[in-house]
């Protein structure tokens, strides 16, 4: 096999990335379906963090991108078709009626107000699995510890009086 059909055989083999929807859209997806992050990211075997990082405009590469579009296109098409079922359930007497119940509570979910992030205690604006953390690494500002000042010796106010006994008499 010559040099070029080495290149050639690399070429053909070589993948195109699989396209993902815009990032804003993945968070949409997730919670559309009342998934959680960290369930997500228990299928795909990657951390909370990082499927917070996916979704606000971070993205996955080799084997981890293609499972994540997959997710991604099979969380549309079940959106999609939940969005084709009758909008009047009443009007066919064999549909059940659904429940509403409240939906799961999703603990990587934006905080309305910023609050200590539990690595590095500055303001972190979400939380993860119910922590208040950064979800990008680089902005946990990791606290560094300050010196610890050495103990100050008690102020004097007045010199101690020297013993009458040193004191000498002068006559």
């Amino acid at each position: 096999m010559t040099d070029f059909d080495a290149i050639d055989a690399l070429l053909a083999n070589a993948r195109t990335p699989t396209d993902l929807p815009p990032a804003e859209q993945r968070r949409a997806l997730r919670q559309a379906l009342n998934l959680t992050r960290t369930q997500v990211a228990q299928t795909l075997g990657v951390s909370p963090s990082t499927i917070g990082g996916w979704e606000t405009g971070r993205d996955p590469s080799g084997e981890t991108r293609e499972k994540y579009a997959y997710f991604l296109t099979a969380a549309q098409e079940k959106l999609r078709t939940q969005n084709e079922t009758p909008a009047h359930p009443e009007a066919d007497p064999t549909t059940e009626h659904p429940t509403t119940a409240a939906p799961p509570k999703d603990e990587d979910t934006p905080l309305p107000t910023p609050h200590p992030c539990v690595l590095c205690g500055a303001p972190a604006t979400d939380q993860i699995e119910g922590y208040p953390q950064h979800l990008n690494p680089e902005d946990c500002t990791h606290p560094t510890p300050h010196p610890p000042t050495p103990p100050q010796p008690p102020e004097a106010t007045e010199p101690p009086a020297a013993p009458t006994s040193l004191l000498r008499k002068e006559s």
